[in-house]
């Protein structure tokens, strides 16, 4: 299977589809690649979302991966939905595979979690940001 088998995003239908087989098959792993862009495609959220839901399965996420949610979730121009599904993904990686994060990775989450405490946040996303720290407390000092 190719890395990134999603085709033409503007018709995104069909990437809809893929991407709930890939899901239900277990082989979301091996299309890091197509939704990394799919991520970063704009053209539509309900994509995004629905990969936002699913890849908190993936147990080894790429640095491309793991990077582009966080980019996500520090994106104070995105609406506050898909920041929570990001900061939700990255909760989950970090309960699932603590030890298989990079530290480096696990920091640039600290980073981000520190820009987004210093700014006024509406109370939902303040809380999902304290549960990522929380989790992020869990996984022990660097």
């Amino acid at each position: 299977m190719t890395h990134d088998p999603f085709g033409n995003l503007r018709e995104w239908g069909p990437a809809l589809e893929l991407l709930d087989e890939l899901a239900v098959s277990g082989k979301l792993a091996e299309c890091q690649r197509g939704l990394v862009r799919i991520l970063r495609y704009k053209g539509n959220w309900r994509l995004r979302e629905e990969v936002l839901k699913r890849i908190e399965g993936i147990p080894s996420p790429s640095d491309e991966l793991g990077g582009q949610v966080l980019t996500i979730l520090a994106d104070d121009n995105l609406y506050y939905d898909a920041r929570i599904l990001a900061n939700n993904a990255l909760i989950q990686w970090l309960k699932n595979s603590q030890r298989r994060l990079h530290q480096e990775f696990i920091l640039k989450i600290r980073k981000v979690i520190e820009k987004l405490s210093k700014l006024p946040q509406p109370p939902f996303f303040e809380e999902a940001i304290k549960k990522l720290d929380s989790e992020i407390g869990l996984s022990g000092p660097l």
